[in-house]
């Protein structure tokens, strides 16, 4: 953690020094990525459309593998950023659906004395897709039918740019729990601990639950590896990239809660790169737990 803290320090300075002379979409404080694993060298990524091999480039197009400031030195890596999109998804079932997208229910939330569901925002958008009205809210519950559990209550929906100097977008709202088997659930919850500092999460492994049953997944469990947190992407800014191993993540998987291995809650994920068929995304990026929990004024609860 302390080294990201170093490079986070350096991160302005070299960013104009390389922007200046590649065509770089954006960057983030991570970790070198070798032959598609992650590597213990922390440093700074860049993204770009497409990589192109340096025998292509000119030496002023060429990113540096290495810079120095002073006396310190930092190392570069280089990735190709993909198109991304909210994986919501439409008309099949999951868990949690607002009549128009569907999502997962990433964690109950205690506000207030009053316990609620959490998902992502854009799953809580209703028909009318404006997050400032209430929405009917339905779970994907027993006797795999819908079954109506209250409305949507509060969104923090800020998809592009992060405001009020938050770092990056916003994603996250509550929902009523009416129906007594989740609320029951609620009940039964326990206050999950949030990650405070993402420079922690740097090159840590998270874990997730999805509802889905993608072919070539035998589990429920979705691992992950954190790439890199603030990055800055095509004028979009988010907390955490991720890595996740097969099957990836699907529509359908938004609102998956990523936990560190020591059970706290890191991220709420939101995006997926956009994948040909039914293959899953295995970049994804999301949005801080500390952030969901700071916007919607609640304690995270899971159980």
């Amino acid at each position: 953690m302390r080294r990201v803290k170093s490079v986070a320090s350096l991160r302005a300075e070299l960013d104009d020094r390389v922007g200046a002379r590649a065509d770089i979409l954006g960057s983030m404080l991570g970790v070198k990525v070798r032959d598609g694993r992650a590597t213990d060298q922390v440093g700074i990524t860049y993204f770009v459309r497409e990589k192109v091999p340096k025998a292509e480039l000119s030496p002023r197009k060429r990113i540096p593998m290495s810079l120095r400031v002073g006396d310190q030195v930092v190392k570069t890596d280089v990735i190709a950023w993909p198109r991304m999109a909210e994986q919501a998804l439409q008309a099949a079932p999951t868990i949690v659906s607002d009549g128009r997208t569907q999502g997962t229910l990433s964690c109950f939330a205690l506000s207030s004395r009053t316990l609620f569901g959490i998902t992502c925002a854009h799953c809580l958008e209703g028909m009318d897709q404006n997050p400032a009205t209430p929405t009917p809210v339905v779970y994907y519950g027993a006797g795999n039918t819908w079954l109506p559990t209250g409305q949507s209550i509060y969104l923090a929906y800020s998809p592009g740019t992060a405001m009020s100097g938050d770092f990056g977008y916003l994603d996250c709202g509550l929902f009523e729990l009416r129906d007594a088997v989740l609320a029951a659930r609620a009940r039964a919850s326990k206050v999950i601990r949030v990650v405070v500092d993402l420079h922690s999460l740097v090159n840590q492994d998270v874990f997730g639950f999805s509802p889905l049953e993608p072919t070539g997944s035998s589990s429920p469990v979705r691992k992950a590896r954190v790439l890199g947190v603030e990055a800055v992407a095509m004028g979009e800014r988010c907390d955490v990239v991720l890595n996740v191993d097969p099957p990836g993540t699907f529509k359908g998987d938004s609102g998956i809660l990523w936990i560190t291995q020591d059970g706290r809650a890191a991220a709420l994920h939101a995006r997926g790169e956009i994948m040909a068929g039914m293959q899953g995304s295995r970049m994804t990026s999301a949005m801080s737990a500390r952030r969901v929990s700071e916007s919607l004024g609640s304690q995270l609860l899971v159980g």
